[in-house]
């Protein structure tokens, strides 16, 4: 699995994260600083092929909407899977949560435990790949 940053220039505030999950992105958060653009997503794929491929498509879509990227369109983190975090936010969040709200509380607490102990992973678990710069053409 990868994990993909991209910034983008924007004069028009479209939103772009219906494009970027119909590519096969999953979009964990997005930040908007004056003009630019912060998109953090997800690739499952096993290759880096796939993911520069998948950041090429993404750029397309972007130009289509009038976005533009630089030197430093797409920072790619490659990342372990593991299951350490998901585990222990999993037995945290079903014992608070049992001791909150008895049987209902265990299974929400599990619940989000487990969404906790994901997005601890992925930011332990990430090993810096490179940067991607803007593939379109510049006129």
């Amino acid at each position: 699995m990868y994990k993909v940053i991209f910034k983008v220039n924007a004069n028009l505030r479209e939103d772009s994260t219906k494009m970027l999950r119909r590519l096969g992105f999953i979009v964990i958060f997005k930040r908007t600083q004056q003009n630019q653009e912060y998109y953090t997503t997800l690739f499952k794929g096993n290759e880096i092929s796939e993911v520069k491929e998948a950041i090429s498509e993404a750029s397309f879509y972007f130009e289509k909407q009038g976005k533009i990227g630089g030197s430093d369109f797409a920072k790619i983190y490659e990342i372990d899977d593991k299951y350490l975090g998901k585990t222990i936010g999993g037995l945290l969040g079903a014992g608070i949560g049992y001791n909150l709200g008895g049987i209902a509380g265990l299974i929400l607490g599990a619940l989000g435990g487990v969404i906790i102990g994901e997005l601890a992973d992925i930011n332990m678990g990430e090993k810096y790949i490179g940067v991607m710069e803007w593939p379109m053409l510049k006129y």
